[in-house]
Parts: structure tokens; C-alpha cells; sequence
């Protein structure tokens, strides 16, 4: 019998593996797109979905802050679609921007160098650049760790606005991770008092027991933190107070990144 042999893991032609709704989902934004503004009986008939499914992906999508509806009941696109767009673009930016950075700062201190920036009440990881020992610290990028337990967290809210930091503690427990996390809202505002004295911060063992890290901000025009740049290792091998050049050197890098990106904006 003779035919073409694909491979198992990849998807025929015709979209064997895609899934209908998101294609109808898409179909619904394009048309949003072009259009600038309909309603639903406007979007069943140019799609040719079926009217309940195109209502229940506009509620969703409503729902969510993608779409917005009118007075009239007219569906239109909001301007969260481009902030995210928008956010995804700058995020790439900035990882490229900071890379060469931090295979410097890895090289010269042999240890783990990470990216991250502020998404709700937690960091994520933009870009890692592990260590080269076999007994290192190496999160992935994506990944994300509590921003209160954080250098890079820590890094990002000493120079946020404040109402980002009343948002993330008040009226609500700060998650205990090990014994040396700070939970109590009064001691941790203390923190980042003294985070933006000296410049910088510190995770004592406060997310990962045995692991030390220490984290500088990356800073806009207004002086306002952007993402966050660390270096992390095992406490054992890694202690960046004693070692007078780490802290220094972070600095440095940050202050550079944040001149490079003011200039790029």
C-alpha cells in the first residue's frame, strides 16, 4: 500500500490537532478588527459561526478585557489587546537587550543570572542564565517566584509605585515559603525601605532553603522599576556581601541596562 509517512508527533494537513474554538475565537477578533465595531447578529452572519457560540465566545472575551460592548450592544476590540501585545514585545526587547549582560555578570562570578519582572503578585523569569557547576540554582524562563520572597521581587516593588506595593500588602497574609521568609506586612515594607537605601536586595533562604540570592532594579526615566536582574547560587558557595565585587558589579550592569533602555525609548 502505497502513502506518505508523517511523523507521529506532527499535525496532518487540514488541522487534525487544532482546536475549533479558538479558530472561531480568532475568526471573531479578525472581524472585530476589520469592521471596527459589531453586533452579534453582525458577527454570525460575516463568520457563519453559530450565533450561541459566537455569544459565548464574547462573553468570555468581554469577560476577560479583550472585548468591549457598548450602549448599542456593538462588540469592539480594547486597547488590552495591544497592551499585550505591546507587553510580549518589551519583554522580548528587554531579554535580548539584557543577554550579553548576563552571560558577563555569569562568567565572572560563575553563578546563576536571572531576569524577571513584576506579573501580579509574582516574578517571572524573562531569561536564565545558569550556572555552570554542577550543583547550581536554575529556574527556566516562564517560571515565577513569590514577589515578596524574592531579591527580584524585592528589587521590582522598593522602586514601584505605591500603590502597586499596598496592593500586594495590605489586608491580605504574605505566603511563608521557609522559616527566613518575611510575612508580617510592617517588616516587610521595612525591607524594601532599606532595599531602596542601598540599592539593592537580598533573598536570605527566603524562597529556596540553602539558596542565597541578590537582586538590583532595572529602572525607566521616572525611576520606576521595569524587571529586575539577579544572581543566585547555593549559599554554600555563594555570599555576595562577603564577597566585595558581586553587589558592585550588579549594580553596575543594572545601571548600565537601564541607561541603554531609557535611550532606547
Amino acid at each position: 500500500m502505497k502513502g506518505t509517512l508523517r511523523p507521529p508527533d506532527r499535525p496532518e494537513p487540514g488541522g487534525r490537532y487544532q482546536v475549533p474554538v479558538l479558530l472561531s475565537a480568532f475568526r471573531i477578533l479578525n472581524e472585530l478588527s476589520r469592521s471596527g465595531g459589531l453586533t452579534l447578529n453582525e458577527l454570525t452572519l460575516r463568520t457563519g459561526i453559530a450565533k450561541s457560540t459566537v455569544f459565548r465566545i464574547l462573553h468570555t472575551l468581554n469577560h476577560l478585557g479583550y472585548v468591549l460592548r457598548d450602549a448599542a450592544r456593538t462588540y469592539h476590540l480594547s486597547h488590552s489587546l495591544a497592551s499585550l501585545v505591546s507587553e510580549v514585545a518589551a519583554s522580548d526587547a528587554l531579554r535580548r537587550l539584557a543577554l550579553p549582560y548576563m552571560l558577563r555578570l555569569r562568567d565572572e562570578f560563575g553563578e546563576t543570572v536571572n531576569l524577571g519582572h513584576l506579573h501580579v503578585d509574582k516574578v517571572v523569569y524573562l531569561e536564565v542564565v545558569p550556572s555552570e557547576y554542577a550543583l547550581r540554582l536554575h529556574e527556566r524562563p516562564g517560571a515565577s517566584v513569590p514577589v515578596h520572597a524574592s531579591a527580584l521581587g524585592k528589587a521590582i516593588l522598593a522602586f514601584s509605585p505605591p500603590d502597586v506595593v499596598e496592593s500586594l500588602t495590605q489586608n491580605r497574609a504574605l505566603s511563608s515559603h521557609t522559616p527566613n521568609t518575611i510575612t508580617e506586612p510592617a517588616a516587610f515594607l521595612r525591607e524594601l525601605q532599606r532595599v531602596r537605601v542601598q540599592g539593592y536586595a537580598l533573598d536570605r533562604e527566603e524562597t529556596v532553603l540553602l539558596a542565597t540570592c541578590v537582586g538590583a532594579p532595572i529602572l525607566d526615566a521616572g525611576g520606576r522599576a521595569v524587571a529586575a536582574l539577579s544572581i543566585s547560587g547555593p549559599s554554600s558557595r555563594f555570599q555576595p556581601r562577603r564577597d566585595r565585587r558581586v553587589i558592585p558589579s550588579l549594580l553596575g550592569v543594572a545601571a548600565e541596562l537601564s541607561q541603554r533602555l531609557r535611550e532606547r525609548t
